[in-house]
Formats: C-alpha cells, structure tokens, sequence
C-alpha cells in the first residue's frame, strides 16, 4: 500500500496551527473488533537511551514514544496539531505561551503529572546547570529551541492543570516543536531516585503514555505492557516486545516464519518479503536524508573544494541504484520535497571523477590524501546497508586519490563521539519529527550566529540568520523562500553530501490489524494481533 505525498502532508498550514488556539481532541481507536495480543518487532539494533530528552537515534524514540507523552500531538497522517496532555493552549503573542493540562493524569509510577511535572521537566532541558542533567547532552533542546534563538527564559506552573511559559523570542512553530519525542514529560520522582541509571537498561522509563516499560535485556529486547490506566482510548495491544536481531537475512527469516510481526528489511530483502502472501508492505513518501558529513575545523574538510571533491568523486545514482529501492530517490538537496522550502533548482551534483581531481589540485591536493570515514554500524531506511554502501564510496574515492580508512563503533557511541565532533568525515541521516523545516534543514545547521555546532564546525552566519527568521515568520509562502535560501547556501558550501531520501517502508504480518500508516505518531496505537 502507498500513499501519496498529499494524502498525509499539507505543510503549508502548520505555521497558522502554531499561533492558534488548540481544541482537538486526539484520535481513538479505530474500531473494528478483536483485541490484544502480544506484538514483536524485529530491529536493525537496540535502543541507546530511553531517557527521551537526551536521545537522538530513531530506536530509542521508537520505543520511548509508546511509554512517554508529550503536551501536544499530531492527527494521525498529517501535522495538524491537535491536545495530548495539553486540553488547550493560548498565546497573545508568540512569546509567553499558556498550556492547559488535563486533570488527573498519573505517572506510571502513580505520582501526578500536574504543571509543577511539567515545569520541572522542562526546567530539565533548558538549564544547562540543572542537577537532574547527569553531565548529559540535550541535543534536542539545545537546538530545537536555545540554537534557534526562541529559548525557554521562564516557567510557572499556576495552578495544578496550568503551565505557562515565556520564550525569548516569538516562536510561530514552537508547538510542533513540543511535538518532538525529546520533550516527552517524565516522572520526576522516577528521574531523582534512579539518578544516571533512569533511560538505561540499569533502571526503567516512567511517562504517562499507553504503554508501561517492563524490562529492556540489552543487545536482545525491550518489553513493555499496555497502561490500563491511560487517560485516552485504548491501546488494544497487551504487551509489545522490541526485538534486536541485527542480522539482515536473520530479521527476514523470522518474519516470514512469522516469529516477529513486524520488521525492519534490508533492500534486497524486501522482494522476498512481498512475494510472500502473509506479508503487506506499507510506503511513504521521504521524509528524511541519507548523508555524508565532514569535521570542518580540520584539514582538509575545511576547504570548499575538498568537499565538492568528495562530492564529484562519488557516483552518488549508482550507490541508489545498487542499494535502495525504487521509491527511494537520489537527493538532489538536503531537504526532500514533503518539506517545505525544498529547494530543486539549487544545481546539480555531478558524478565526474576528472572535476573532482581539479578541485583536488586547487586545493593544493594534486595526490588526493588519507583520511577516516565512519559508517553507521545499524540498518536505517536512510542506510539499507551502511557499510557496503561506505565501501562502495570508498572505491570512488581511491579512483580520485582520496584513500579512506573505513571506520565504526557501537551505536551509541558512534552518535556521541559524531556530536563531539571526533570524526573528520561520516555518514549519517535524518527522518523528519514534525514535518517542519525547523526540524529539518534547522536541526542540522541552526546555531547562535558566530558560533558553530562543533559536531562539523561548519558556520554561515547568514544561514543562521536565515534559519532564525524561519522559525519566527508566521507566513508560509515567506517561510518556504527562506528555506529554499539556506538550502542553496547548504548546497553551495557543501556543508552535507545528501546520497539520498528514502521512502519510508515498512512490513506487517497479515494478522496484524487496525494499522493505518502514520507519520508523526508511533505505529502501535491502534492494532491488535488477529489469532489465526
């Protein structure tokens, strides 16, 4: 089944959503009999941290999204904001924003997730001194709303079921930004009695979400169990148990056996798993990037023509060809075309191994020069097979002089020693939390004008600015030219390699029922396992 790009995004409207007054309520069940069952799920890896606010892999919120809620939500297929513990919510200006909680929701661990819960998680994110931080990175935080110049300067909690808080500039998209896993509520008193170990697998994850955390056995599964006392409808599901089976073709054997329900698939597993008639695959168009990174405080990554080198050098189509599939596509910008301010018309990046030696010479580089390239040591859709896919490249490059010594490590150390800008050229990508461009080309290159992220200390004072203006313009024709601007300067400094958008795909046992593919909600709200 696929759905088509407009049948689930019309981004067009979401800055208007921003500023209004939120009176949604959020999507039920959907009905149709049957109920329960226990539902697996077969993984590429394991999750890092489910301690949401510090984590940035798409495992760890794949399973902390189902035990964490956040103040707002997203109606099913499309970024229409709608209430989550939030009922309501107003703001005269942009600025001081007032939230009106529901009353009588409980933590997993029973204590009340009133407004001083919900100040003292936020209060958790913005302070980098806090006491609850455990010498954590918040990544989400630091550029969502600090990198973008619209950080929290002020909280109150006014009454149990009122939280108010102030920004530091106008904000029109600050309420799909609380739409992110990162700024899930957590139980305070789970966080202070757990210490370092809460998000690990030394402690557990307490929200007030669907699902409850049971156990997480590393390298081997996540178990949680539904919430009976949940403040919405549902789940129908008893319990999910989240897999880690890193091997490809072991992934695939089990769910043709039918030992998972759902799994993640390599690309030239895929074929395997549609010819079988117990299987459906669902497909989305991209929203999210596949890309190649470079530490641009270092030699000779600070140079434009290197970079470009690197650019040509690659035979970015056959790496598509060869590797993903046919709904994926070679990127020709960063941002795909489901995002506003995707820019096509930025020019092309050819494959052209002669132009690539010439820059390499101009950069005083006539005999190309050695260097690390680290690849993601997990299956991603943005890298169905990241290490061929890296020595693949690496071959393009030793044709131009560019000798790479291909490099990995543990997923989650691979993401920290990434932010601390330990490596001088990598791979990495994206997959959209809200649909916005703030989260996306925003996300990647935001920062304090004069001040760069050191993750790739690559800086643009007027992409900043640029990207500044964005989150605060209201209007969403003016907001989509200032993107289409960063885009081109993204693309003229080769600050990223964009290889390519992958389409989002995924594979179900027919007894599976009661999905419907979604988009910036977790997957498990509303199936439940048919028995045969």
């Amino acid at each position: 089944m696929k759905l088509g790009r407009r049948e689930f995004l019309h981004l067009a409207g979401l800055a208007a959503a921003g500023a209004a007054l939120g009176a949604c309520t959020p999507k039920g069940s959907t009905g149709g009999g049957g109920g329960g069952g226990t539902f697996i799920v077969g993984r590429g890896g394991d999750s890092v941290n489910l301690d949401l606010a510090v984590a940035t892999d798409g495992e760890s919120h794949r399973v902390g999204n189902v035990i964490m809620d956040r103040l707002i939500g997203m109606e099913g297929t499309s970024t229409k904001i709608v209430s989550w513990l939030a009922e309501s919510w107003e703001s005269p200006d942009g600025k001081t924003w007032t939230f009106h909680l529901r009353p009588n929701v409980k933590f997993h661990d029973g204590t009340a997730c009133d407004a001083e819960a919900v100040k003292w998680n936020v209060d958790r994110w913005r302070d980098p001194n806090n006491e609850w931080r455990f010498g954590h990175a918040f990544e989400y935080y630091d550029t969502e709303f600090a990198g973008g110049g619209i950080d929290i300067v002020d909280t109150k909690a006014v009454d149990a079921t009122t939280f108010e808080m102030t920004l530091a500039n106008p904000s029109s998209v600050v309420l799909a930004k609380l739409n992110i896993g990162s700024f899930g509520i957590a139980s305070p008193t789970a966080i202070q009695e757990q210490g370092d170990k809460y998000g690990t697998a030394a402690g557990t994850c307490v929200g007030t979400g669907r699902f409850k955390f049971v156990e997480w056995v590393p390298d081997d599964k996540i178990t949680v169990e539904a919430n009976p006392d949940w403040w919405g409808e549902g789940p129908k599901l008893d319990r999910i148990i989240f897999r880690s089976i890193p091997d490809n073709s072991a992934r695939l054997a089990e769910l043709l056996a039918g030992t998972v329900h759902q799994a993640d698939l390599a690309q030239t597993d895929m074929p395997a798993a549609e010819a079988d008639p117990n299987i459906v695959s669902y497909t989305t168009p991209s929203l999210g990037v596949g890309y190649v990174a470079f530490q641009q405080c270092i030699e000779p990554f600070d140079k434009n023509e290197v970079r470009w080198a690197i650019a040509h050098a690659i035979n970015r189509q056959a790496v598509v060809d060869a590797f993903y599939t046919d709904q994926d596509e070679l990127a020709t910008c960063f941002q795909p075309p489901a995002i506003l301010g995707s820019n096509p018309d930025v020019g092309p990046i050819e494959y052209n191994p002669d132009t690539a030696k010439e820059l390499l010479a101009q950069a005083g580089l006539p005999d190309g020069f050695k260097t690390e390239f680290w690849y993601i040591p997990v299956i991603r859709g943005y890298f169905p097979d990241s290490k061929a896919i890296a020595e693949a490249m690496a071959v393009d490059l030793a044709k131009v002089g560019i000798e790479v010594e291909l490099k990995t490590e543990d997923w989650g150390a691979y993401l920290d020693h990434r932010l601390q800008g330990q490596f001088p050229m990598w791979m990495l990508g994206w997959g959209s939390d809200n649909g916005d461009p703030d989260n996306f080309i925003g996300f990647h290159f935001a920062h304090p004008v004069g001040k760069p992220n050191a993750e790739d200390c690559y800086g643009n004072d007027e992409l900043s600015q640029l990207l500044i203006d964005g989150s605060r313009e209201p209007d969403a024709a003016k907001r989509e030219e200032i993107y289409k601007q960063a885009e081109q300067i993204v693309h003229d400094d080769m600050a990223r390699l964009p290889i390519a958008w992958p389409a989002t795909r995924s594979f179900w046992r027919k007894d599976v029922k009661g999905y419907e593919p979604v988009v910036f909600r977790d997957w498990y709200e509303n199936i439940w396992i048919e028995e045969s």
